[in-house]
């Protein structure tokens, strides 16, 4: 593997005899990759602390040429930043509207959360690599730190990651009015269980989703979960008991299980579209022997691994819909 140093911006590249002087501004670069001495770096960079591969120096202030790993492209995406590399699948068109995926869609890749290529990133220039990890990630960060400054934020669950927005948006130099907006959204939805709780409170909420070709259901350490639950709606109780992720799957010869929800609302996307083999299993016979379909009280939710305002949004008007449509009567005994 090619062994890599971390470059600054610009690399001090061959020099003449006649450029002398270059050649001495490059040498007296400090790690940050910026030029002209610790006084000016210690202007322009920082340490970013307690992230999961330690304190990380050096980190520029306002990154120019950023590095997407894992679960930061949608949010750099909805801040409005365009990186210059990303992991695959960090932009999808099922997760961003048409105007911001237009401005995306172009970005290389330089590998998968299964292991990044080296020298893509290091073709890709960047001053800050950025992403987030559970631990669980199959990438050399240290390899990674030879190139840039690398931050990786700690997540255990989707909630970790919508809570480090405004991390990401620290680390990255962008101003931004998350908790403002997330506010809102806090309101948003205490609006629907103000209007609509006392239909609601007592109704037993299931959310799923079918993906490689097994079916998911959202749990209590779901950020699906804490929208659903703030509308007032309550949850089916084999999910919140401790769960052990976010979701938890269910075999198809447990759909009976689903018996006592009086709510089946099931996940699509940003733009309103069901995977095909979620359509397959909502047309499935055991399905609609379920109570809560048998009386059309199943709606859609989009999905709550899409860590956007766009797509929080639009939960909450989904949510708003199913609450005014749900059918108490409809509830099973």
């Amino acid at each position: 593997m090619t062994t890599t140093r971390r470059r600054t911006r610009g690399a001090c590249a061959a020099v003449t005899a006649g450029a002398l002087l270059v050649l001495a501004a490059c040498g007296d670069s400090d790690s940050s990759g910026t030029s002209g001495g610790s006084e000016r770096a210690s202007a322009d960079t920082r340490t970013v602390r307690d992230t999961l591969n330690g304190d990380i120096a050096d980190v520029p202030r306002n990154p120019e040429r950023v590095v997407a790993l894992w679960r930061t492209g949608t949010e750099l995406a909805d801040m409005g930043v365009k990186p210059v590399a990303a992991l695959e699948g960090e932009f999808t068109k099922r997760e961003l509207d048409a105007k911001t995926f237009a401005k995306v869609k172009d970005v290389p890749t330089v590998g998968s959360f299964e292991g990044v290529d080296v020298e893509k990133v290091l073709n890709a220039d960047p001053d800050l690599i950025v992403g987030m990890d559970h631990g669980g990630l199959s990438i050399d960060y240290k390899e990674l730190e030879e190139i840039a400054p690398t931050v990786i934020l700690k997540i255990k669950e989707p909630t970790d990651v919508w809570r480090n927005y405004p991390k990401l948006a620290d680390v990255l130099g962008r101003s931004t009015d998350f908790a403002k907006r997330n506010t809102a959204l806090d309101e948003s939805l205490t609006a629907v269980k103000r209007r609509f709780g006392e239909k609601v409170d007592r109704a037993k909420a299931v959310h799923l989703n079918v993906e490689g070709g097994k079916t998911w259901i959202s749990t209590s350490k779901s950020l699906t979960w804490e929208r659903i639950d703030a509308a007032g709606f309550d949850y089916l109780d084999t999910y919140t008991k401790k769960p052990e992720r976010y979701v938890a799957e269910l075999a198809t010869e447990n759909l009976p299980d689903l018996h006592d929800a009086d709510v089946i609302l099931y996940s699509v996307d940003l733009h309103g579209r069901k995977t095909p083999d979620l359509d397959k299993l909502l047309k499935t016979e055991s399905f609609q022997r379920l109570p809560a379909a048998k009386v059309d009280n199943v709606f859609p939710v989009t999905s709550g691994t899409i860590y956007t305002f766009p797509a929080a949004k639009q939960q909450v008007r989904e949510l708003t819909s199913a609450a005014k449509r749900f059918t108490p009567e409809g509830k099973s005994s």
